[in-house]
């Protein structure tokens, strides 16, 4: 029977690793008494005291094998009731247990509650005296072995992870003691109470308690709220855990899974939540924190752009100002508005901008400004052009007219142009307000030969006036060179007095950084001197 129980224990501690939140093995040691009932007439009961230990290898969440040994000897009391029996030996008397057997045991808290079962042996020298006492004889043998159960619980007390107080075992112990040479054999029915320490081994630690926390929302403008939540792992399910808050940035208001942050005047920046959930009934491991973090943006200002309809309005005509604006934050908007000249109105998203008064033939500015409900703004802005009103045209006084019929030199300014020049010249002397507008004419065949031939007749007529052999050094300022439709050979030339307008409907500005201004006594050119070898046909 002890080599089974040996291969059991060995067999069962391979499986103590399954009980990961249990110690894999158990020592208790204390103080035993056993009451005994002796199955004797004469003798009805008596106690014997002593101690000893077990041993227990725990497989599984619930179960482990337990070795139990026990030794005790007699009491006083039991001497002097053998005495009064007429015994007149010696009483020395032990007896010792050996017993195995499962056990189931609650190991988890304070209180640990524990049943077992044992089956096993007893050793004692005692019977051979109570049967000599009880029959008046005195050969009984003295030493003797028996059948020993015992079946009950007790109670743990946890006080550290290796150490728990047993401040109570009780047990059923039967036993089945006989006396050799005699024939006789009882069964013993005795009370056994056990007290003591029990130490524990091995075992993984208990697992500690975990939280985690979560915000919503993680990005939010400073006064926005945003709400914090916890949820905790591995905390005693029959416990109540309480909950604390704090905050990097703001106030954190609550006392459950859930918190409420109030972000006013915070900064731009990143902030951290702290959630702590705590066990107040357990003496460790506790407690439990965790964080999270949410992000305070930079406010950003509106984003706005302008528009006219119309963009060009007769003096006194009124123009719509629309105004496209967003806030990217999306925050509340206003608007107003203002302008360089007229007046404008409008507190929504369109102005009416109202000219009278402007000045006609400038632009106006129309300006809009945007803010949102914390006071930051964007500026678009939109131009509407005020018609000038129609200019009066003064006619211009023809004054001349030059013909260009040389041949070789088609745009050379003759003799006769000369003189039509220099009374021209006169003019503008005594008229220093006025000036004059030159208009150069080409046959269509001309412009096809030479180029801009009309174009230099006008600017030849200029350089005459202003640099030429008439001495007269007017202003080029004062000259404005011009050509018109193809038809004829000349190039009129047109007084302007002050205060008159020059009607050049038909003629064109001649570019002057093109077309340089030549002397009468520049050479002709190989185009015209070829032209002029050629006539034209009949």
């Amino acid at each position: 029977m002890n080599k089974g129980f040996l291969l059991t224990v060995v067999a069962m501690s391979g499986f103590a690793a399954f009980g990961q939140d249990v110690p894999k093995i158990e020592v208790p040691v204390g103080f035993s008494f056993v009451n005994v009932h002796p199955d004797f007439s004469q003798i009805t009961s008596f106690n014997l005291f002593g101690g000893g230990g077990a041993f227990n290898v725990n497989f599984g969440r619930y179960w482990g094998v337990k070795a139990d040994f026990m030794g005790y000897t007699q009491s006083s009391s039991l001497t002097t009731k053998l005495h009064e029996l007429g015994y007149t030996g010696n009483v020395n008397g032990n007896v010792f247990t050996y017993m195995f057997g499962p056990q189931i045991k609650k190991h988890t808290g304070v209180f640990q509650p524990f049943g077992e079962v044992l089956v096993g042996a007893a050793h004692s020298n005692l019977y051979a005296t109570l049967y000599d006492a009880s029959n008046g004889t005195t050969n009984a043998s003295s030493n003797n072995n028996a059948f020993a159960f015992a079946t009950g619980g007790g109670l743990d007390l946890k006080l550290t992870r290796h150490i728990s107080a047993r401040p109570v075992q009780v047990d059923y112990l039967l036993t089945r003691f006989g006396v050799n040479g005699t024939g006789y054999t009882g069964s013993q029915n005795n009370f056994r109470y056990f007290a003591g320490i029990n130490f524990t081994f091995g075992g993984a630690p208990p697992i500690p308690p975990t939280a985690s926390c979560s915000v919503q929302p993680t990005e939010i403008m400073a006064g926005d709220p945003v709400t914090a939540t916890i949820s905790t792992q591995d905390f005693n399910p029959r416990h109540t855990v309480t909950y604390s808050w704090s905050s990097t940035g703001g106030s954190a208001s609550g006392t459950g899974t859930t918190a409420n942050l109030n972000t006013a005047n915070l900064s731009p920046g990143s902030y951290t939540v702290t959630g702590t959930a705590t066990d107040e009934k357990q003496r460790t491991n506790n407690t439990a924190s965790c964080s999270a973090s949410f992000t305070v943006k930079a406010p950003r200002p509106p984003i706005a752009s302008c528009s006219a309809d119309p963009t060009t309005v007769q003096p006194g005509a009124s123009a719509i100002v629309t105004v496209n604006a967003s806030s990217p934050d999306g925050r509340s908007l206003t608007y107003s508005y203002s302008a360089t000249a007229g007046s404008v109105t409008g507190t929504g998203s369109t102005g009416t901008l109202n000219t009278a008064g402007a000045a006609a033939g400038s632009p106006i500015t129309v300006t809009a400004n945007v803010v949102d409900d914390r006071g930051l703004s964007a500026q678009c802005t939109a131009a509407v052009n005020v018609l000038a009103p129609p200019v009066t045209v003064v006619e211009s006084q023809e004054v001349g007219t030059c013909n260009f019929n040389d041949p070789r030199k088609t745009a050379r300014v003759d003799n006769v142009c000369k003189a039509i020049l220099d009374e021209v010249a006169l003019r503008l002397q005594r008229e220093p307000n006025g000036r004059v507008v030159v208009v150069g004419y080409a046959e269509e065949e001309e412009v096809a030969k030479v180029g801009d031939i009309d174009g230099q007749r006008s600017v030849n007529v200029k350089y005459y006036l202003t640099s030429g052999e008439s001495q007269a050094q007017i202003d080029p300022s004062r000259i404005e060179v011009r050509k018109g439709a193809h038809g004829s050979r000349t190039a009129t030339i047109h007084f302007v007095p002050e205060g008159a307008t020059f009607n050049g409907e038909g003629t064109q500005t001649v570019d002057e950084s093109a077309t340089k201004g030549q002397s009468r006594k520049a050479p002709a050119t190989s185009r015209a001197k070829k032209t002029a070898a050629t006539p034209p046909p009949q």
